[in-house]
């Protein structure tokens, strides 16, 4: 009998530690319900009679016509099907999912879409959102673009309390379009699981914020990462990204990639990127920095800014705990503790200099 309460400790212990940084996603519900809702419209009332709670009846033109006609509004307490369209939503607008809430992708061929859709707005607040995407009943092998939230050229947007699953790209993708960036990006306690391309992409952006964060079991079509840090081209930035509280595990890739070398080009960029608490468990790479290309054009102005690191661990990575790739030089400066990662690293505060350089690959197991 002592052995078996033993185990269960144990056992409690460890699941208990799965998601350090995310206690509870719904904390505040109460207060946030009450403080924002209170005469929100609750989307359930554009249903069609009769209507099915078990989100097995595409409900986008209902949903879609509720979040245009108002401001405030809260979604049905049940899980809604959602068609490839996904869902618009549009500036100064609050919305609150509820405990029982989800939206769920309706399986499609389509190779870029998203379940939400913020383009070209400013002033959003989302709630505790629960998202399914159809990664698992996708019916075509194209593309990789399939978003639960899809973030383009927005300001001011809070999201909290997400749950993002399954989605055949990304959990959560923030990028710009028309060379506009996204700006003043808030994202806390958020789970992103089982998503097939990254569990979170940031590819143009300034003034982001990501804190409190579970990223796991992401895997199917590289990058494979539980946050990647990629900017399409030298129209868009990488400025005041903090990421916070990031706990990742058994990524098919990387737990954090940094790869802004598609920033290089005839614009000067600086970038400035801030991660503190951060681990790993059984990412291939715990975590993974390519600041630059291997191939670049001579003539460009070099890569400038920041990227630093503090209180990084990492563990059970098959290939390495951290691994910088090497490519041209830049003028980044990379300070990256590394200490909590072994005694075989303990040596690689000397590496600032060799990361400028960046002729050699440095891989820490």
């Amino acid at each position: 009998m002592k052995k078996v309460i033993f185990l269960f400790f144990v056992l409690l212990g460890f699941f208990g530690n799965c998601q350090e940084f995310v206690k509870d996603r719904f904390s505040g519900y109460s207060t946030v319900k009450t403080k924002y809702f209170a005469k929100a419209k609750d989307l359930t009332v554009y249903l069609p009679k009769g209507y099915s709670k078990n989100g097995d009846k595409d409900y986008t033109s209902y949903i879609q016509k509720g979040i245009n006609e108002n401001s405030t509004l809260i979604m049905p307490d049940f899980p809604v099907l959602v068609n490839e369209n996904g869902l618009s939503l549009k500036s100064n607008q609050k919305i609150l999912f509820q405990k029982n809430s989800k939206l769920i992708m309706k399986p499609n061929a389509k190779d870029r879409n998203g379940i939400l859709n913020l383009f070209n707005i400013q002033n959003v607040d989302i709630y505790y959102p629960t998202l399914i995407g159809d990664r698992h009943k996708h019916l075509s092998t194209k593309g990789e673009w399939g978003m639960g939230i899809y973030i383009l050229s927005a300001s001011n947007v809070n999201i909290i309390g997400s749950s993002i699953e399954s989605a055949w790209g990304d959990g959560i993708c923030i990028g710009g379009r028309n060379k506009i960036n996204s700006s003043g990006i808030t994202i806390k306690n958020t789970i992103l699981k089982d998503n097939r391309r990254n569990g979170m992409t940031i590819g143009g952006v300034t003034n982001l914020l990501v804190e409190n964060a579970y990223i796991a079991n992401t895997i199917g079509t590289n990058p494979q990462a539980g946050i990647d840090i990629e900017p399409d081209s030298n129209y868009y930035d990488i400025k005041n990204v903090r990421l916070n509280n990031i706990e990742t595990r058994n990524n098919g890739n990387y737990g954090i990639i940094i790869s802004p070398g598609n920033m290089v080009g005839k614009q000067q960029k600086v970038i400035s990127i801030a991660i503190n608490n951060f681990k790993d468990n059984g990412s291939k790479i715990g975590f993974g920095m390519a600041v630059t290309r291997d191939k670049l054009d001579k003539g460009l102005p070099q890569l400038n800014g920041n990227i630093s690191v503090a209180n990084f661990s990492s563990q059970n990575n098959s290939t390495a705990k951290f691994r910088s790739f090497k490519g041209a030089p830049h003028q980044v400066n990379v300070n990256i503790d590394l200490q909590k990662i072994g005694t075989a690293s303990k040596s690689a505060n000397g590496y600032d200099q060799k990361f400028k350089i960046n002729d050699e690959t440095i891989t820490l197991k």
